[in-house]
């Protein structure tokens, strides 16, 4: 077949150039998200000291089902707590990352200088992933859950801050409010629905 013949031949290509216009609009832009379908959710919990409780009381924190995780029965979390050194009333509460858990590093924490409330996005980079944050009563820490796969094909963390509401040394219990963008790959972290 010559040049002249395929040239004269437009509508042969028509269906291929459509379906790659196509392939390319589905995919969009690499690194730009689709829109977002779900408003952040701000959720309170209350976890335990992995050391020195019992064992029947959480321990853990799942970024993706949202809930409270016992650690003698599962693996599946983002961040644990503990109290460390000291004694009973002046020891430090931590958040441990999976990687200081002994886990694959994937996600992290890290302390933030602003109020709660004065922030809007969270970090892409900074997170501490391999060691224990020491924190205390009214700290806020933002965190990036482990990468899980986006329903557009790519993998992203869900991004989350929360503050700790107070601190019981006695019972070696921390209580938190935490607010979570459920858009896998978004950073914001303002009520409604994140543009970012």
């Amino acid at each position: 077949m010559s040049d002249h013949s395929r040239s004269s031949n437009p509508g042969r290509l028509r269906p291929a150039l459509f379906a790659l216009a196509l392939g390319i609009s589905a995919c969009g832009d690499p690194l730009t998200l689709p829109p977002p379908p779900q408003e952040t959710v701000e959720l309170r919990f209350t976890l335990y000291a992995l050391t020195n409780t019992s064992v029947g009381t959480p321990s853990a924190y799942n970024m993706v089902t949202l809930a409270t995780v016992r650690t003698d029965r599962s693996i599946d979390l983002d961040f644990a707590v503990d109290m460390v050194g000291g004694a009973a009333g002046d020891s430090t509460v931590v958040i441990i990352p999976r990687g200081a858990l002994g886990f694959q590093l994937d996600g992290g924490v890290q302390l933030a200088a602003e109020p709660f409330d004065s922030i809007a996005l969270a970090p892409v980079n900074g997170y501490l992933e391999d060691a224990p944050l020491p924190v205390d009563s009214g700290d806020v820490v933002l965190v990036a859950s482990r990468r899980q796969q986006c329903n557009f094909g790519i993998n992203r963390p869900r991004y989350a801050k929360l503050r700790v509401e107070s601190v019981n040394r006695a019972q070696r219990s921390i209580a938190f409010k935490i607010r979570i963008n459920l858009n896998c790959g978004y950073r914001g972290l303002a009520p409604g629905i994140p543009s970012n």
